[in-house]
């Protein structure tokens, strides 16, 4: 059944091609034949005193329209009726010359919208801020600073980091453990632990905890989160454990107090 849809299919395709190849060629023929009839021009006869030069102003003259146009260009107004897309290559030409003509809009630097500048300029200072702290600290508007962050993050400008349902922004230069340790020392709790990691390498977890007035148990759940990320190391020592950074999360420290990477976190 299939086979004989098919070959009826190709007959009607082909029949339907051999029709319309017929129709286009009557079509040629009545505008050869019939072309001194339809460009018939009539001439009327002038004023007695205008002279004639011999020509009988008083006789009908057919112009076919192959005379009223020359070879080339009957030849080429047969070519645009019947295949339009040949004169695509000169509309794309012409559309060309009306762009050039009325000017086009260049590609800016993100940069140069002054609140977006002054959002980057924020996150260069203040690594690992949230979107909400830029716009308090900038004045705008948290939509529009949305949009601006989605902006600069298009332009590979800045980067941002998901951390405990935190975002915090990042502009270029930051590797995965600075940006770590930035997002720690944006809790003021950490931020109080990591410094007395730094001063007093070695610390036990009670020391800690009667420093930044906070109960052990609560030092300890800080002191797990910067264990995990690799920030820290523990040494037993008897029954007290003590604390230190790594060398890794040390050198970085050294980074940002030089201020390569800006301001402080």
């Amino acid at each position: 059944m299939s086979s004989i849809t098919t070959e009826g299919c190709r007959a009607s395709v082909g029949g339907w091609t051999v029709h319309r190849a017929a129709l286009l060629l009557i079509f040629l023929a009545l505008l050869v034949l019939w072309s001194p009839a339809a460009a018939k021009i009539i001439v009327e006869p002038g004023p007695a005193e205008l002279p004639t030069d011999g020509i009988n102003v008083d006789d009908e003259r057919f112009v076919p329209v192959w005379q009223a146009y020359s070879p080339l260009e009957f030849l080429t107004i047969l070519l645009l009726i019947h295949c339009p897309l040949l004169a695509m290559p000169f509309e794309i030409i012409c559309s060309a010359g009306v762009l050039a003509f009325l000017g086009y809009r260049t590609s800016r630097c993100p940069l140069d919208n002054k609140k977006r500048s002054r959002i980057y300029a924020c996150i260069r200072d203040h690594p690992g801020i949230t979107p909400t702290e830029i716009a308090r600290a900038t004045g705008i508007n948290r939509g529009t600073t949305r949009y601006h962050l989605s902006r600069l993050r298009e332009a590979g400008l800045v980067s941002a980091v998901n951390r405990d349902g935190r975002v915090g922004y990042f502009r270029r230069g930051y590797d995965a453990t600075s940006k770590t340790i930035c997002c720690h020392l944006r809790n003021n709790t950490r931020r109080e632990i990591l410094a007395l990691l730094l001063d007093d390498p070695g610390i036990t977890q009670s020391e800690i905890a009667d420093d930044t007035g906070i109960s052990r148990s609560a030092a300890a759940w800080h002191l797990q989160r910067l264990d995990a990320d690799g920030l820290i190391e523990s040494d037993r020592d008897g029954r007290a454990v003590r604390y230190a950074l790594t060398d890794e999360a040390l050198e970085i420290f050294v980074v940002l107090e030089r201020g390569d990477h800006g301001r402080a976190c």
